[in-house]
């Protein structure tokens, strides 16, 4: 059960414009704070080209105000099963990667190992990376990747860690298990033939969006069920996933994409697999002065948060059935 001191303010009683924006009004509370989960912030840009990420997170907390206590499909709210609080943003260098990543991997690693979870709103694509390291997990995890692009690159001007190199670095450090990914709506226009060769080379699944269309929105879950299994899986969220007409506030916005409605009923579809932790990333407010990208980015991280929140439960009731068996 939730604790009633960090339920999110009551929409009804107190106005939705009014106190300062925290990640669907619940409560902000210092890094160190003992919650379920934690809703973070990674304001970090490493996008080379359309840059402003990095005030992705304070624009998705701003929208999330119009985000309420129930998923639209019913169930429990996530604040009800989890605490849940917003424990601010990971600190960065806006100058510096190197330092940034590291600083990033540590904010993460410094929840994960007082048991708490994250769902996190970035910045560009690039902070997955550092993120899912602070998370360590202890074998090798699922992963759920939408995006336009394949994010498999090398590296960029010679740098390794960038928002096209993510899922390179998680297979090659061994934090996600390749035979157990699979990259949905990929279809921006491309710097090479062989860029999707990774994918392939490596076991990992790729579902573009032309197969996405075909398959159908029923196919698509059913084969992300598949091959993410039963085990512990990690779900990312680029926001150009979404076509151009969804998501212009972004840095490589493609035509020709998921609906936002296609986003809502695949992430809904994935109810009941162990998703661990997520992300929803590449939210670039100054690109799109109306909001509508950081409004969609809001009630994706919601939908992250009602994937994760169950599973949280479930892993905190059973440590208390052990406890008291111990006893």
């Amino acid at each position: 059960m939730s604790d009633p001191a960090l339920v999110p303010i009551d929409s009804m009683m107190i106005p939705r414009f009014s106190q300062p924006a925290t990640f669907f009004r619940t409560p902000w509370l210092e890094p160190t704070a003992d919650v379920d989960i934690a809703l973070i912030g990674v304001p970090f840009d490493f996008q080379s080209n359309r840059a402003g990420a990095r005030h992705g997170p304070a624009q998705i907390r701003e929208m999330s105000r119009l985000v309420r206590r129930f998923n639209a499909n019913g169930g429990e709210s996530p604040f009800d099963i989890c605490t849940v609080a917003d424990l601010g943003d990971a600190p960065v260098i806006p100058i510096d990667i190197t330092r940034s990543v590291q600083l990033i991997i540590q904010f993460v690693r410094s929840l994960s190992e007082r048991g708490l979870t994250t769902v996190s709103a970035g910045g560009d694509h690039g902070v997955t990376y550092p993120v899912l390291k602070g998370l360590a997990p202890k074998e090798p995890v699922g992963m759920v990747h939408f995006d336009a692009h394949v994010d498999t690159y090398h590296d960029a001007w010679g740098d390794l860690y960038n928002h096209g190199t993510l899922l390179r670095r998680c297979v090659e450090e061994g934090l996600i298990d390749p035979r157990r990914t699979v990259s949905v709506g990929i279809r921006g226009s491309r710097f090479t033939l062989d860029d999707r060769d990774y994918h392939r080379d490596n076991g990992m699944r790729l579902i573009s969006f032309d197969e996405f269309e075909e398959l159908g929105r029923a196919k698509v879950i059913e084969e992300i069920r598949r091959v993410v299994g039963d085990g512990p899986t990690y779900v990312t969220f680029d926001i150009d996933a979404l076509d151009a007409g969804y998501c212009m506030g972004t840095g490589s916005p493609e035509p020709g994409g998921m609906t936002m409605r296609d986003a809502q009923v695949v992430l809904r579809g994935l109810a009941g697999l162990d998703i661990i932790a997520g992300d929803v990333c590449e939210v670039s407010p100054p690109l799109d002065p109306t909001n509508h990208t950081a409004l969609n980015g809001a009630n994706i991280m919601f939908e992250l948060l009602c994937l994760v929140a169950p599973g949280v439960a479930k892993r905190k009731m059973a440590q208390g059935a052990m406890a008291d068996a111990a006893k």
